[in-house]
């Protein structure tokens, strides 16, 4: 797993952790903005999480997609965790895959043996695709791997730890099912967007 910077405010004691989605890159969310720091987990060829967030008083969780099963599982004996005073979860469930509660099993297993870059930027963006053009994205048998390490990762140990706040399930997803989603929680807020609905956002705060 690495991590990035999106941005760095030294007069800011607060934190937004972000934990990107499956093929995610800084380059997606640059157009955020955030008078607060913000700092992304992203690339999950591991999950190694080694962070000191000791110099933040308040910490702001936000989640998308697969990211949402990896912070379920990754945050759960953390020492900062007392620190985190808001948790968003944004088109994704605390299992990840699962039958009820994320993406079904064989859907994920197809995605990994029929993966296409190009095919899934089409899915992942749909009618705002030229948005995205000068998103970086790693290469396609490198995302492969990156599909098995999560079903990997997803299908151990599965146990819901998180309590999310709140909630946000694009209408137009077809990644991530919607019927998953209001199986894994009470309230939503729906967005009119596709699976990565941050184009409708112009700012992390804004969340």
């Amino acid at each position: 797993m690495k991590t990035y910077f999106l941005h760095k405010n030294e007069n800011s004691k607060e934190l937004i952790l972000f934990f990107g989605g499956f093929a995610s890159h800084f380059s997606h969310f640059k157009h955020l903005s955030s008078k607060k720091n913000v700092l992304m987990c992203y690339d999950y060829e591991d999950f190694n999480l080694t962070l000191n967030l000791n110099s933040f008083e308040k910490i702001t969780l936000i989640a998308f997609s697969m990211g949402v099963c990896v912070a379920n599982k990754l945050l759960r004996n953390v020492n900062f965790y007392s620190k985190i005073k808001l948790k968003i979860a944004i088109n994704g469930s605390n299992l990840g895959i699962d039958k009820k509660l994320g993406i079904h099993p064989r859907v994920f297993l197809k995605t990994i043996k029929k993966f296409s870059l190009e095919n899934f930027k089409k899915t992942l963006f749909k009618e705002e695709i030229n948005l995205a053009k000068d998103f970086v994205f790693k290469q396609e048998k490198e995302l492969k791997k990156e599909l098995e390490n999560l079903w990997n990762f997803a299908n151990k140990e599965q146990e819901s730890f998180l309590l999310w706040d709140k909630i946000y399930a694009s209408k137009n997803d077809e990644i991530f099912p919607t019927s998953a989603l209001e199986n894994s929680f009470k309230t939503l807020d729906f967005i009119d967007a596709p699976h990565f609905l941050f184009f409708h956002f112009n700012a992390w705060d804004a969340f």
